[in-house]
């Protein structure tokens, strides 16, 4: 299993690295950290520094070992005999004798435990603009994109997982600045006969340069639209409650709109109060599926109760991200 805490990943690699850079990577085989020891023979699960949160990973560490004699169990940790089959761990080195699973190894390894659900919510995760860790939701720089996440899983053909990858990685977009943009993004996109509207997939915090008219009313030479399908000019903001009970963040949220309105965008306005609410979240669909030229009625009564079951499912990981946190650090 061996897998990486998010909050390790995002804050122990470079933002945008593929699958196997040398940069940031190291293949191991033998000994060494798959043994759960280190150089000097000490297990790295019996010293006191990992008694709490060890680089940002949470407690119990998923250890991985290059054999069964290597296994070992302790108050904070779990060892798992690593099974790619291919002689070949992709690994980050995070500090003294620490190695944790690149984002794109994760997602391999995670397919064996997730449904295609959680799989694609914790895809969205790690090629999004957001991390999770013990406390929260905090932003941080993209460390991995969806081709990463597709392209170790065919570079691997052995590995258990790789088709389980192969199948929900497709349906990832990177960019998401939050879970609840995940789960709307994911929703509008996911395709009928699974729950969603089966809609064009919208661009998530793409950078649009500020040009013309618009230049007066904003100081930065881009800024960012939290969904986009530019073709047709149509734009989501999302803002949350805590954007409506901040007087300087209304103020920026009503100077953004100007701004997209100014560009020529129509800008469509999402709360969390829409989210749940299946009626407003059908509203929203298909104001997109207008401007797309789609048509999304529903063909049945099922489709419908598929759909506001799909959301509820979507909204509860969205509120919940943690709940893809129980399986950390690979070592």
């Amino acid at each position: 299993m061996g897998v990486a805490g998010n909050a390790g990943l995002a804050r122990g690699t470079d933002p945008i690295q593929g699958a196997g850079s040398a940069q940031h990577t190291e293949p191991f085989g033998g000994t060494g950290p798959f043994g759960g020891a280190t150089e000097s023979g000490t297990p790295l699960s019996t010293r006191p520094e990992c008694s709490g949160k060890l680089a940002g990973l949470t407690i119990p560490l998923q250890l991985i070992v290059w054999c069964r004699n290597g296994r070992r169990r302790t108050a904070i940790s779990q060892s798992h005999v690593l099974t790619t089959q291919d002689g070949f761990y992709p690994a980050i080195k995070v500090g003294e004798d620490l190695f944790v699973s690149p984002p794109e190894f994760t997602f391999l390894q995670m397919a064996n435990i997730l449904n295609d659900e959680e799989l694609l919510f914790l895809g969205y995760e790690l090629c999004g603009r957001y991390g999770i860790d013990g406390e929260g939701v905090f932003a941080r720089e993209q460390t991995c994109r969806p081709c990463d996440l597709t392209a170790l899983a065919e570079g691997m053909p052995r590995v258990r997982g790789r088709r389980h990858v192969l199948t929900v990685a497709q349906r990832v977009r990177g960019g998401a600045a939050s879970p609840m943009e995940a789960a709307l993004a994911i929703i509008l996109h996911t395709g009928r006969e699974l729950g969603g509207y089966g809609l064009e997939a919208p661009e998530l915090n793409k950078a649009l340069p500020v040009e013309g008219a618009a230049r007066r009313l904003w100081l930065d030479d881009h800024i960012t639209p939290d969904l986009l399908w530019e073709w047709c000019r149509l734009i989501i903001e999302y803002d949350s409650i805590l954007h409506h009970t901040a007087s300087e963040r209304i103020a920026l949220d009503a100077r953004r709109r100007d701004v997209f309105a100014e560009m020529g965008y129509r800008v469509v306005t999402v709360t969390t109060e829409h989210m749940h609410d299946p009626r407003e979240i059908d509203r929203i669909a298909g104001i997109v599926a207008e401007a797309l030229g789609t048509d999304i009625s529903p063909r049945t009564a099922s489709e419908v109760k598929a759909r506001i079951a799909f959301q509820k499912r979507m909204l509860h990981l969205a509120a919940h991200p943690e709940a893809l946190l129980g399986f950390n650090a690979a070592v």
